[in-house]
């Protein structure tokens, strides 16, 4: 977002809260909103599902609308956030998993409560406004302001996750990650397993590998990590293993190398489900890695471009004394971790306590208690 655009957005928000706050309009709602996805996944699912178990008379309302970066996407955009303001004005509870500019723009009223559930588990790479090189403008003096709370997975996930959406440690809650709620029903593991068999058929039976790396840079600028050799893994593996690929769903599938892996996923499926039937997962800086350790399962993190990495966005972990799993610089550290079985469970008990405290499976139902009652 330019600055004209932020200021000619933001004035017209500011205009609109006046306006929706004045009118006589239907109140009370609960609002799950995000620009990342058009569809209802994650924190904001889980929360959903807790809603219509705990309070099925509440009234919900669904603002699930990506930002795009072209001037038409801008225009559509623009057109959602005004829609958002409105209810923003009128909500009794409003819920986001990212930034979310009318939340941002201008203070809401005392009678709306507005929470973060920020999208990612834990705090491993450095975001928001707390990353070692700032955000630009416009987006370093309006991103993350005016949330009433923010919710975290752990309490000494507490302060970092302050520092990086611009609220006081106080108001932070170590109220657990309501996604994480999967891990903890075996049911809807086991589910979730079968769907993705279903889809994906060339999987059963063998030892899967999953790569799925987060990316890399900001805004339209991101790009996909590029540590992997992919063709040469998948010559050294056993004919019984199969390599899978996992691209991040806010990153266009097309700038991620494919050729290689026996299977490539829909990078819009929940990573969560796929983990399900994973034996070992290889990724690097991913938040992922906080769900993965509630498995229990051999991890290895390629990070070839670590010292880089924590020049920029920087971590909040020491990888070389903090992190669990195993540790490669490149291909073929990945081959000999595998061929080797060279993996190291003991430091996941400690690892977990510190970083997934609060989940327990009943993470949503908490949310949805300590909120509304």
């Amino acid at each position: 977002m330019t600055r004209s655009e932020y200021r000619l957005a933001s004035a017209l928000l500011r205009l609109l809260a006046i306006v929706f706050r004045l009118l006589p309009l239907p109140s009370g709602q609960v609002v799950l909103a995000t620009a990342r996805q058009a569809r209802l996944e994650g924190n904001l699912a889980y929360i959903h599902a807790a809603l219509r178990r705990l309070h099925p008379s509440q009234r919900v309302v669904l603002l699930l609308e990506p930002y795009g970066y072209g001037l038409r996407a801008k225009l559509a955009y623009l057109l959602r956030v005004i829609r958002g303001m409105y209810h923003l004005q009128k909500a009794r509870l409003f819920v986001v998993d990212n930034a979310y500019l009318p939340i941002h723009v201008a203070a809401h009223p005392a009678s709306t409560t507005v929470v973060q559930v920020w999208h990612a588990v834990g705090a491993m790479k450095r975001f928001g406004v707390d990353t070692t090189l700032p955000p630009s403008e416009p987006e370093l003096t309006f991103l993350h302001r005016n949330y009433d709370h923010v919710v975290v997975s752990s309490e000494p996930t507490r302060v970092p996750v302050a520092a990086a959406l611009r609220t006081p440690v106080e108001r932070v809650l170590a109220l657990g990650t309501p996604r994480t709620d999967f891990f903890f029903d075996e049911r809807a593991m086991a589910v979730a397993r079968e769907r993705v068999l279903r889809d994906y058929p060339d999987v059963a039976g063998r030892r899967v590998v999953l790569y799925a790396p987060t990316f890399r840079g900001r805004g339209r600028q991101r790009t996909a990590a590029g540590s992997l050799d992919a063709a040469r893994l998948r010559a050294a593996l056993p004919p019984d293993y199969v390599l899978l690929l996992k691209g991040h769903p806010n990153l266009d599938a097309r700038l991620t190398e494919a050729a290689g892996f026996d299977v490539v996923i829909d990078p819009k499926l929940d990573i969560n489900e796929l983990l399900t039937l994973t034996d070992i997962l290889v990724t690097d800086y991913s938040s992922s890695v906080f769900e993965w350790a509630l498995l229990r399962r051999p991890l290895i993190l390629l990070v070839a471009d670590l010292e880089e990495y924590e020049r920029d966005p920087g971590l909040y972990l020491d990888f070389r004394s903090e992190m669990i799993g195993t540790q490669a610089t490149s291909t073929d550290g990945v081959i000999e971790a595998i061929l080797e079985d060279r993996f190291d469970l003991t430091g996941y008990e400690a690892f977990i306590e510190r970083h997934l405290g609060a989940c327990d499976g009943r993470a949503s139902d908490r949310f949805v208690r300590h909120f509304l009652g």
